[in-house]
This record gives structure tokens, C-alpha cells and sequence, in this order.
């Protein structure tokens, strides 16, 4: 579209909008680390409580819990491990790219950016979210 197509008060709104909106994905990772942690922590401390208590060869009941305690575990580690998140716009690829356009080209360009940031993150936090429910499966 041509840069008369768009009025100018819808692209500020829009542009507004989804700007404000790229924060929420960031909250939703914060949270899901954080249930991951509180897991890890869980199952650790039920695993060390276990062993301590129980001999490990007293039952092959005890060795498929723990199994299913350890699949709990590798399933937190999983959701919490560190990922790159993508966060637009790079700012020095903003001003190199640009500085001399026109005010509407660059807020179009960051609003496309935008959208596609947070379609990127939003796959990576789908199979955060994912790991993280298989952890809770295992308890």
C-alpha cells in the first residue's frame, strides 16, 4: 500500500498499540521461568527426600517414580533454559536504514517488525509453555 492509503491517526494507533502489546509476551516468560523454577526446586527436594528415605533397589515402584520425578526435572530444565527472544527494532539498524526516510515508511516498517517479533517469540513461548505442562504431567 501507498502511503496515502493508511491515515495517519490509525497508523499512530496501530503502532501504539502493538508496541505496548510486545510487552506481554516478556511478563508471560518471566512467569513460566519462574513455574519452572518453583518444579525444579519440587522435584529436587521430593528426589533427595526419597533417596534419603528409601533404599534405591527396595521396589521397582520407587525406580518408576523416580523415573517420573526425573522426566518432571528434564522437563522444567527444558522450559527454563535460556532462549534469545527477538526484541525490534535494532537500533542500529534503524538509523542506518532509516534515518532519512520518511516518518510513515519507518513507522509502517516497525509495525511489520513488530508483528513478526511477536509471532517469533510467541512460537518460542508456546514450547516453553509446552515443556512446562509435560513437567506438571510428570507430578
Amino acid at each position: 500500500m501507498t502511503e496515502g492509503e493508511y491515515p495517519k491517526k490509525t497508523l499512530e494507533l496501530v503502532y501504539g498499540e502493538i508496541k505496548d502489546a510486545l510487552n506481554n509476551p516478556f511478563q508471560s516468560i518471566e512467569n513460566l521461568d519462574t513455574k519452572a523454577s518453583v518444579i525444579i526446586g519440587f522435584v529436587g527436594v521430593i528426589i533427595g527426600i526419597s533417596l534419603n528415605l528409601y533404599p534405591p533397589s527396595s521396589s521397582y515402584l520407587f525406580g518408576s517414580y523416580m523415573t517420573v520425578f526425573l522426566l518432571s526435572f528434564f522437563f522444567s530444565f527444558s522450559a527454563y533454559k535460556t532462549e534469545r527472544y527477538r526484541s525490534d527494532p535494532e537500533p542500529r539498524k534503524l538509523t542506518e536504514k532509516y534515518l532519512r526516510e520518511r516518518d510513515y515508511t519507518v513507522k509502517k516498517q516497525l509495525i511489520d517488525n513488530f508483528i513478526q517479533s511477536h509471532e517469533d517469540n510467541k512460537k518460542r513461548i508456546d514450547k516453553k509453555a509446552r515443556y512446562l505442562n509435560h513437567s506438571f504431567y510428570c507430578l
